[in-house]
Parts: C-alpha cells; sequence; structure tokens
C-alpha cells in the first residue's frame, strides 16, 4: 500500500491565539478518523492525515469550520515543517519550561485516547513519543519543572510572608499534584480539594497537605491567603457568590492554570482578588542553553525528514522488494539446512530458524537504512532484487 497522504498541523498557541479564542477551540473540535487534538495550557493543535495533492486550507476550512478569530490566529503547517513541530512539541522545545515531561504524557494521552487513529497518524505520534524521549535523554535538557511549578512561583511572588501563608490547591490531575509537590516546605500550609476525595487524599499525602472534597471550598476560603486551580470545572465552582465573602475579609491571590479556565468570566475581575490565568505566567523557556536548543530543534528537523522519506512510495515498494527478497532466500536456505540436520530436536529447530532471522534483520539493517534517508536509487534497488527472483 502507497502514501497517499500528508501530514498537516493547525496550530493555535498562546503567542498567537488568546485564551479565550483556545476555550472555544476546545469546545468545538474534536479528533477524527483522519485527525487527531493534542491540547495544553498554552496551545491547541490539529494534526491532520490530508490527501496528498489536497489543498489545506480548503480542507481546514470545510473540516474545521472556524469563525473568523479563530481563523486569523490559526497557523498551518504542512510536511516535514508540521511533523518537525510536532516533534519540538513532544521534546518539551516548544513549552513554557524547555524540556518539561508532563508533555510526553499529553502527546501520547492525545494519541492513545481518541478512537483508532489514522495509519499515518499513528505511526507519526509514535515516532513522536520516540523522538521526544531520545531528545530529552540525550540533549541535557530534560526538566522536572512544570507549568505547576511556574505558577508556585509567581504565587510566591505575590503572597506576602509565603512561609505563614495557606494555599488551597484544586484538582488533584497532574498539575494539581505537581503543585502541591512544589509547595511543599514552602508555604505554611496546603489544602488539596478534588470531587473525588479519596484522589485528594492520595495526592495530598504526597506533600504533607491536608484534604477536602470540592464541596468544602467554601467553609475553607476564609482560611486561605492563595488558591492555585488546575481543575476543569469551567466557572461553575469559583463563582463570584463563592469568592465574594472571601475577598471581603482582604486581598486573595487565585492562581488560575486550568484551560478551560476555573474562575467564571464574572469572578476575575472582583475587587481585592488578585487573579492570573496560564497566560500571565513567566516561561522558563529563556533558563535552557540556546546552544542545547538549537541543536535539538535541528534533530527534530532530521527526524522529519527522515519520517517524511521514508514515507515515499517508491521507498516503501523498494525496501519490501528488498525484505520480500531476502526472506525468500532465507526461508529456502534454511529448509535445506533443516532437511540436513534432521536430528535436531523441536527446540534447536526453532534455535537456528531464530538465528536465521536475526541475521538476515542485520543484514538488512544498513541498507533499509540508506534507502529510508535516499541514499540509495529506490528504482535501481527495486530493480535489482526483482531481477534476482526471475
Amino acid at each position: 500500500m502507497t502514501e497517499d497522504v500528508r501530514a498537516v498541523a493547525c496550530l493555535w498557541h498562546q503567542r498567537t491565539a488568546a485564551i479565550g479564542t483556545r476555550e472555544r477551540l476546545l469546545d468545538t473540535l474534536a479528533p477524527g478518523a483522519d485527525r487527531l487534538l493534542l491540547e495544553t495550557c498554552h496551545r491547541v493543535e490539529v494534526y491532520a492525515a490530508v490527501p496528498r495533492g489536497r489543498d489545506a486550507r480548503g480542507w481546514v476550512d470545510e473540516t474545521l469550520r472556524l469563525d473568523e478569530e479563530e481563523r486569523s490566529s490559526l497557523r498551518i503547517a504542512e510536511g516535514a515543517e508540521a511533523i518537525a513541530h510536532l516533534f519540538e512539541v513532544a521534546a518539551g522545545l516548544d513549552s513554557a519550561v524547555a524540556g518539561e515531561p508532563q508533555i510526553l504524557r499529553q502527546v501520547r494521552r492525545s494519541y492513545l485516547g481518541a478512537a483508532p487513529a489514522h495509519p499515518y497518524l499513528a505511526r507519526l505520534f509514535e515516532r513522536a513519543l520516540h523522538v521526544g524521549r531520545e531528545i530529552r535523554r540525550t540533549s541535557g535538557l530534560a526538566s522536572e519543572r512544570s507549568v505547576g511549578s511556574l505558577a508556585v512561583d509567581e504565587l510566591l511572588r505575590l503572597v506576602p510572608g509565603p512561609l505563614a501563608a495557606s494555599v488551597l490547591v484544586i484538582g488533584a490531575g497532574e498539575m494539581g499534584k505537581l503543585a502541591v509537590r512544589s509547595l511543599a516546605r514552602r508555604v505554611g500550609r496546603v489544602i488539596v480539594a478534588n470531587r473525588d476525595r479519596d484522589r485528594a487524599e492520595a495526592v495530598a499525602a504526597t506533600g504533607d497537605a491536608t484534604a477536602i472534597a470540592l464541596s468544602d471550598i467554601g467553609a475553607e476560603l476564609e482560611h486561605v491567603d492563595a488558591v492555585i486551580s488546575a481543575a476543569d470545572t469551567r466557572g461553575a465552582v469559583l463563582t463570584p457568590e463563592l469568592l465574594a465573602p472571601r475577598l471581603a475579609m482582604g486581598p486573595l491571590v487565585v492562581i488560575d492554570i486550568a484551560v478551560p479556565r476555573s474562575v467564571a468570566g464574572d469572578a476575575r475581575a472582583l475587587r481585592s482578588m488578585v487573579y492570573r490565568s496560564v497566560d500571565d505566567l513567566p516561561g522558563a523557556s529563556a533558563r535552557a542553553p540556546d546552544a542545547a536548543v538549537g541543536a535539538a530543534r535541528e534533530r527534530c528537523a532530521e527526524e522529519a525528514a527522515h519520517f517524511v522519506e521514508e514515507r515515499i512510495p517508491e521507498t516503501l515498494d523498494a525496501i519490501r522488494a528488498m525484505r520480500s527478497a531476502a526472506d525468500r532466500v532465507r526461508a529456502e536456505k534454511l529448509e535445506r539446512a533443516l532437511h540436513r540436520l534432521g536430528h535436531l530436536s523441536a527446540r534447536d529447530r526453532q534455535i537456528v530458524e531464530a538465528l536465521s532471522s536475526t541475521i538476515t534483520n542485520a543484514l538488512l539493517h544498513e541498507p533499509t537504512v540508506a534507502l529510508r534517508r535516499q541514499r540509495v536509487d529506490p528504482a535501481a534497488t527495486r530493480a535489482l532484487f526483482e531481477r534476482g527472483r526471475r
């Protein structure tokens, strides 16, 4: 089967798309048979397998049905550019914290959490996970910091006397857990609220915190100095009615790192509340060495070029012809050898057969790599092995 599609990426990032635009996209976009949706705190991205020859902008207009603001803040990448971008995302190179590890889990969830992906996209996301892991392992850019860490840094900057402060963390998911860990021993007291009380208890145990149910937030608010919300409550919990009594007592710092945002729209500008969304947090990418980031980006571009070359129909046909011919020779020689070694036990025959496959694969490795990277002519290679079959 030949490849009749190419990668198209539809990209909305904090740098170009307001958080309100990204929130609307999360309500309207969905994965499909030919596309996957990747969402993080700072981005909404659609990766699609679009037929070769099909205009990418036309596909977007017909399939995604965007409004004017969504269309104007959209960046479209195609082919190797789209693939390199996904590899950079998986490696954490496009994150607020260069090399942060959470993005790999988010890429994996985007791929595995949807309906069965188009075969092309499945291969693409598997390669992205591999490239992301390898770059983190070899580049020296791996970081244990996260958006949760940035939220805590901002909170500590805004709260007077943090060592005596009480902080409420809403949400016991990945970001909530990271925030609790980062707050440990940096503030006086941490409270964790979650719909699932058992989950809150488990997260609280990681940072010597106290767990409460989501329904108990109102009673706890009057005792806290700051809130970090990482829960997808979409304004249903942190409402003006809930926050107003606490704000009447004095200032409250609220760091809202959920997308869509946790704090209701009509509550974000309440008097005495110091409000920050995820887009307001200072990034930490500048802390990574420019040379290391640059080298990692080059690696992503190279890997993207290799992925495209591997998918060229002529290359795939040549690899199939070479491996088919090699396996046919292997099977013929193996059958002849086993006939002469009739005294072998069943286990020994399996060992000999496995050895023949191992040797064949080892011999084909370099020619296969050369074909994928276009160091040899696919047409000549295919002709050579097809001649040998006649």
